[in-house]
């Protein structure tokens, strides 16, 4: 009797696996059609500031639909010199354009801050230049930054290759800066090949002649790369965008060799700053589904990277003698994604002839440099990352592909320029060499995919050997020259350290409530 009653609770569990199983069947078939209308609409408007200064704007948007990644920021470089002539002598730099010129933006939802990002115009020059190919950079995203950089391999060693005042060294089969399409040496308004020079958009006086730049806002806020932020679910708060501009030396360049193509300080302001906004209104059930869901139990998740700037500093060193420092970066309780580490020479203020090419996109690299990464008191590499081929593996890791650049912008080392590769005096040697750790581990979605960091900080471990001033016989020829530039002096060190963030709403009978955590 036991047995026969074991029997028959088998045989009824089995028949309700097997009619969940045919009803779940049954859905694929189902030919029904919704003949409920659904309709997007886009909705664009233009934005004055609420408030401003000499630069910094601050943007007020509507709790309307969904904002979208391609909505712009819109303004004008103009020059605030006296004199004219020297109009024809100003550019945006050529490599990151007006995108350089972005020095911190914040987007604030009430009192809660979904990012807040400095220098987000060198880590998105990086990031959203770098790993393009040639013809984006400077068709595609030109009409965006104004940006145009190009390269080329000198013919022979009387090969026109810069400014006229400055002695160089190299011949044929070195990959120097392209000046004339440029536009790094502008030539002199009166001077007979000044049209043939100017390439890139000139920074006037008058604001109603000058060219507009504009900047993706996914490109400088990352809680909108790849998607879309729901504003209209923030009815009960104020929604800001604030955005600041650097001072003009890091992102204009002056055709004068005394300035070493540097203009000064306050020279070049932003101007007719204004927001190109894009508010995409789904259907009306998409909407309510997502109201629905912020009065559920835990509420609405909405989950975006947001970038974290740790400021070092690496003291000068000696030629020709190991240097190691270690820096902790903290992250802790954090889930990292990505971490890109940017160096620049100190240069004490000083405009170098070298620097002027990429003004504050350059990350300089050493001819001899390595480093490893410690994760809760683990090294990420068995061996720390030496090979300039490994550093460059993981580069491209972290940005999902290739860096962009001439092999010589990121290979510094001395067979570079016995090689032919390079021209140190052509400052584009070694002006493009990142370190980056990349963590993702290819879950999907962002949320659960990256590493999270234990109570311990992260530890970046460097060690350089950094060479002096050097000159060196080329292989082809004894009187030939090559010069290795002094790299001893001391790091302005930046970590850009991606994280995954969180912004829950829930709606409460008190209203609507926004939490905002990593």
């Amino acid at each position: 009797m036991i047995k026969k009653k074991i029997i028959k609770n088998k045989s009824k569990k089995s028949l309700k696996k097997n009619l969940n199983r045919i009803y779940k069947m049954s859905n694929l078939f189902n030919y029904d059609v919704n003949l409920q209308p659904a309709v997007m609409d886009i909705r664009s408007e233009t934005l004055e500031p609420i408030s401003s200064s000499t630069n910094r704007f601050v943007f007020r948007l509507d709790q309307t639909g969904e904002l979208d990644a391609n909505s712009v920021l819109l303004f004008k470089a103009v020059s605030l010199q006296g004199d004219d002539t020297l109009d024809n002598l100003l550019r945006v730099n050529s490599y990151g354009g007006g995108l350089l010129a972005i020095k911190r933006a914040t987007f604030q939802v009430g009192d809660y801050i979904l990012n807040d990002v400095s220098d987000i115009g060198k880590i998105s020059s990086l990031v959203d230049l770098g790993a393009v190919n040639k013809a984006s950079q400077s068709k595609y995203n030109s009409h965006y930054f104004q940006n145009n950089f190009h390269t080329r391999v000198l013919d022979d060693a009387g090969d026109d290759v810069g400014l006229s005042t400055e002695t160089q060294f190299g011949g044929a089969g070195t990959i120097v800066y392209d000046r004339h399409r440029s536009a790094f040496d502008f030539g002199l308004p009166n001077s007979a090949d000044a049209g043939t020079r100017v390439n890139n958009c000139i920074i006037t006086r008058n604001k109603d002649t000058s060219h507009q730049i504009g900047i993706p806002l996914g490109n400088i806020f990352p809680c909108l790369k790849g998607q879309t932020i729901p504003l209209f679910l923030f009815q009960e708060y104020r929604i800001l965008l604030t955005i600041e501009f650097h001072d003009c030396p890091l992102w204009v360049n002056q055709a004068t060799v005394s300035t070493a193509m540097t203009c000064a300080s306050g020279l070049v302001v932003p101007q007719d700053v204004k927001l190109q906004v894009d508010y995409i209104i789904y259907p009306s059930e998409v909407q309510n589904a997502m109201r629905q869901q912020t009065a559920q139990q835990g509420g609405l998740n909405l989950v975006f990277p947001d970038i974290i700037k740790v400021e070092k500093q690496i003291p000068a060193g000696t030629a020709n003698l190991e240097q190691k420092v270690e820096h902790r970066l903290g992250m802790d309780n954090k889930e990292v994604h990505k971490i890109y580490m940017i160096k620049q020479l100190d240069r004490a203020g000083t405009p170098n002839a070298l620097d002027r090419m990429l003004l504050d996109a350059r990350c300089d690299g050493m001819n001899q440099e390595e480093y490893n990464v410690n994760i809760d008191g683990v090294d990420v590499f068995v061996e720390p990352k030496f090979a300039p081929s490994s550093q460059f593996d993981e580069t491209t890791y972290c940005l999902g592909g290739d860096l962009s650049v001439p092999r010589p912008m990121y290979f510094n080392d001395e067979n570079t320029i016995m090689s032919r590769l390079a021209d140190s005096k052509g400052g584009l040697l070694g002006k493009m060499k990142p370190l980056c750790l990349d963590l993702d581990n290819g879950s999907a979605g962002y949320l659960g995919s990256g590493r999270q960091i234990g109570a311990y900080p992260i530890i970046w471990k460097y060690k350089r050997r950094p060479c002096g001033n050097t000159v060196s016989k080329s292989l082809h020829s004894p009187t030939d020259q090559y010069i290795q530039a002094d790299l001893t002096g001391a790091l302005n060190v930046d970590y850009f350290v991606y994280c995954s963030r969180t912004a829950t709403i829930m709606n409460t009978p008190s209203g609507t409530m926004v939490n905002v955590a990593y």
